[in-house]
């Protein structure tokens, strides 16, 4: 038996090989107005597709990025990163601010790090006393190294020069080391952070050199010391005291790299000097915030890697005696994993403790 269609099926279905604007005028005028919308946010979607996509996709950073040092202005720390934060600037299409926050031997800024969001917009230029030697001399500190940061190249080697003041009847390490055994307790030594602490008291270790610790913020207060006769003694970085050591307003003794340095081609090394086996490297290295992305790691590690390859910021950086290198995230952890326990060790065997 034949079987009878509604005439709205005819009359909705008698077009469906005409153009599809026929077919839509032909529709029930709810499902017209349904298909009108749904090709309407159909459209609107498609239309907006591409600027979501930049949105969800724009490229690290979009935002100045903020170095937190500490150490204060004029110290070859600064010198360092203010040397290679333009570069830096150019790579990333941002600025790099350096934010000096001395004190505390830098734990300060290493704990503002430490909290801070892990986006790789906080940044933490460190030396050995923030991330190797504060962790082995202080048995409470609000930051650990290896479980709050993340690793993201090495920047710099930094040889140290040891220098006596000028009125210091002493013109080789023999004869600073002479002195400081004919009269216990009464020469001073400065430093401006645990790292130059322990550079000393290993100096102190192997030579036999008896001084006395004066703690300082930093080396530019240390020079200042030396000039002014405060204290006697200090390893220092090259920078800061290199024009007072060719004005004559300071005698250096001895450089603590394996070579003599081109800018103090003159003064021995520690081992020409006598001082057998003595072997403290002060480094800088840069961190981000534990679980800050490893795509932003990278782009971070290229960008400093790049600067640091400059003609322009090498030939700064070593004409004021300061290396640059740099590494990769993984060799700079590792790295900071072996001197934890290197340096557990000489410290304990010094006696050296913060508390």
């Amino acid at each position: 038996m034949p079987v009878t269609m509604p005439a709205r099926y005819y009359a909705v279905h008698s077009n469906v090989h005409e153009d599809s604007g026929s077919l839509a005028r032909a529709m029930p005028a709810p499902l017209r107005t349904h298909r009108i919308c749904r090709s309407t946010a159909v459209a609107i979607l498609f239309a907006a597709l591409p600027f979501w996509s930049s949105a969800q996709g724009q490229a690290f950073p979009t935002r100045p990025i903020r170095m937190v040092v500490g150490a204060p202005v004029g110290s070859g720390l600064d010198f360092t990163l203010r040397t290679i934060a333009e570069k830096m600037r150019e790579d990333l299409g941002q600025p790099v601010i350096v934010d000096n926050r001395p004190g505390a031997d830098g734990i300060i800024a290493a704990q503002q790090v430490a909290g801070a969001a892990p986006d790789g917009y906080t940044l933490l230029p460190a030396s050995p006393a923030q991330m190797t030697i504060n962790p082995v001399i202080h048995d409470k500190l609000n930051y650990d190294p290896v479980r709050d940061f993340a690793p993201i190249s090495l920047v710099s080697r930094v040889p140290l020069v040891l220098v006596v003041g000028a009125a210091v009847p002493a013109h080789s390490v023999r004869e600073l080391v002479a002195l400081a055994k004919g009269r216990p307790d009464e020469l001073n030594y400065g430093s401006g952070s645990s790292t130059f602490m322990f550079a000393t008291e290993v100096f102190k270790q192997l030579s036999g050199a008896d001084l006395r610790h004066v703690p300082y913020s930093g080396i530019p207060p240390v020079v200042t010391a030396l000039l002014a006769g405060d204290v006697q003694v200090a390893l220092v970085n090259i920078p800061p005291a290199i024009a007072h050591i060719r004005s004559g307003k300071l005698k250096a003794l001895a450089v603590t790299s394996a070579a003599r340095e081109p800018l103090l081609p003159e003064v021995p090394t520690l081992g020409e000097a006598g001082v057998a086996g003595y072997d403290v490297v002060v480094w800088v290295g840069m961190f981000a915030p534990a679980g800050t992305p490893k795509d932003v790691i990278a782009r971070l590690q290229s960008a400093l890697a790049r600067s640091l390859e400059s003609p322009e910021v090498r030939e700064k950086l070593l004409a004021s005696g300061i290396v640059p290198a740099s590494s990769t995230p993984q060799a700079l952890g590792e790295m900071i994993r072996r001197d934890l326990v290197q340096f557990g060790k000489v410290t304990k065997a010094a006696g050296v403790s913060a508390n």
